[in-house]
């Protein structure tokens, strides 16, 4: 395989890529990946027959991401003392025909060079929605995504690195996996029965995903394991996001986050969102430390224990008109803390998880008052969702009455949870400019038009002297490039770490 003679085209200098379960010959345009005949437990390819229908999955299932890279499986002949790619002779082995690419531009060299930007992740999120979105949800057998079965998987992870990396993981990891592990059984079993468990990528971290032009190509997914496939919808994103997190981007990683629930609405798989980052770093782990990587097993790990002890979650309720900016302010401050933002626009025009928002303006009855209530009630349930995971949560929304505020702050009191209210403003010329725009833009998902906003200015319940004193307010009569830069945000940030138990408090202040 490394004889240009092998192969039919120009082959160049050829190069080998060994794997424990794989070996890739670059040669020219294209590379050639053989599975080698070994038998690793979780992994038997010890026969002929298994390495070639291995080799027909992975094209057939990497094709759903990357049909750019992966071309066709293609026999491997001998004939007299050489190897040729097809042609006549004895078929003595298979490999996956794909085509090359810069492997300067996979993420995980992007990020340690500061290259991987994030609109290139929320571009990748939103191509991992799609993906869930149309992946099969009927698995070929019962027991996939259930109790037992994920039971199983963390527990034969940790049984691996107890052997191969004795003393590697905690007694208290441990024992906060196999707590989890009690307090999700209902909900695995729930998700499993409302059809989230699909077929899904299964290796989801930064090695297997590359930049071609602007698009992602996500590659090289779980072929030889079905089991490992068919998941959550949630603990495939959840390996990219820890994967993100495990480099030291939490803002990359709030950003996929953000990108992917915004593209669902599942909030609710947030519930078991720890303990799917905590599964796939371990796993990320166990994969290190059989390469003897050590440095990096370690850093996995301290990934899982810094997940497993949880966030400090704090509440931020957006409050202001229409066009008064809360919107593309609330987004970069998302990125910037590590926050899911609730999209109040988006959510009201969305009929179940994974449905689109529906197009065009709601009809008049979808903003009564008994309306707006029903709305605020699910605003705050997928508040709750992201609260109970750990989470720090941004609610974009107007609150300009009272009672939904006290509603939100109740059940943030009820959690021990500290509550900021965002309060977004601009002059009155610059709202009805803003809302007038929006309204002949195709991509606003807003009903707000000029008359909306004149009734909420002369309807609106200000803010009593108790919000106030939990109110942060902020002038975005600004630049757009402004709410990017940390120095806009600082009053704000020094107060979210004093909430949080850090740093001293700053006097709140105006921007």
């Amino acid at each position: 395989m490394q004889r240009s003679a092998t192969y039919s085209h120009p082959a160049g200098r050829i190069e080998r890529i060994e794997t424990h379960i794989s070996i890739v010959y670059l040669a020219g345009r294209f590379a050639y990946k053989i599975k080698k005949p070994v038998d690793l437990g979780f992994v038997d390819f010890s026969r002929a027959s298994a390495r070639s229908r291995a080799c027909e999955d992975e094209c057939r299932l990497n094709r759903r991401l990357a049909p750019r890279i992966y071309l066709r499986v293609v026999p491997i002949v001998r004939r007299a003392r050489t190897l040729r790619i097809k042609g006549a002779g004895v078929v003595v082995e298979h490999a996956v025909m794909m085509r090359r690419f810069d492997g300067k531009l996979i993420f995980a060299d992007l990020i340690d060079t500061g290259a991987l930007d994030g609109q290139t992740i929320e571009r990748t999120a939103g191509e991992i929605a799609s993906f869930h979105q149309r992946a099969p949800r009927a698995p070929p057998r019962r027991a996939y995504g259930a109790s037992d079965f994920c039971a199983r998987q963390l527990r034969s992870v940790l049984n691996d690195l107890r052997t191969i990396a004795p003393g590697l993981v905690s007694e208290d990891l441990t024992d906060w996996c196999e707590a989890e592990l009690v307090r999700l059984d209902a909900h695995f079993e729930q998700r499993r029965a409302q059809g989230f468990v699909r077929e899904c990528h299964g290796d989801l971290h930064l090695q297997n995903i590359v930049l071609h032009g602007s698009r992602p190509l996500i590659f090289d997914c779980i072929e030889f394991d079905a089991g490992l496939r068919w998941t959550d919808v949630a603990s495939d994103l959840a390996f990219l996001v820890m994967d993100l997190e495990a480099h030291g981007r939490d803002d990359l990683a709030a950003r996929a986050l953000n990108a992917w629930l915004n593209a669902t609405g599942d909030y609710a798989g947030l519930k078991a969102w720890r303990f799917y980052v905590v599964y796939r770093a371990l796993v990320r782990a166990l994969v290190e430390s059989l390469k003897r990587h050590t440095d990096d097993a370690r850093g996995y790990v301290r990934t899982a224990s810094h997940a497993a002890c949880g966030g400090s979650p704090v509440l931020l309720l957006c409050h202001g008109y229409s066009g008064s900016g809360k919107s593309a302010a609330s987004a970069a401050l998302a990125h910037m803390i590590g926050a899911v933002r609730i999209v109040s626009d988006v959510e009201r025009k969305r009929l179940t998880p994974f449905a689109a928002p529906r197009a065009g303006p709601l009809p008049r009855e979808a903003y009564d008052p008994t309306s707006i209530d029903r709305h605020y009630d699910h605003l705050l349930e997928l508040t709750c969702n992201v609260l109970d995971a750990g989470l720090a949560a941004i609610v974009d929304a107007t609150f300009l009455r009272r009672a939904h505020r006290e509603r939100f702050m109740q059940v943030a009191s009820e959690r021990g949870i500290p509550v900021l209210i965002l309060d977004f403003c601009a002059p009155r010329t610059t709202l009805i400019a803003r809302v007038a725009m929006r309204a002949h833009s195709k991509d606003s998902l807003s009903d707000a038009g000029v008359s909306v906003l004149e009734l909420q200015l002369c309807n609106a319940e200000p803010l009593d002297r108790d919000e106030q004193g939990i109110t942060e307010t902020i002038q975005t009569d600004v630049d757009l490039d402004a709410f990017e830069k940390r120095a806009f945000w600082q009053p704000l940030l020094a107060r979210i770490r004093y909430l949080k138990g850090g740093a001293t408090p700053t006097k709140r202040a105006k921007r």
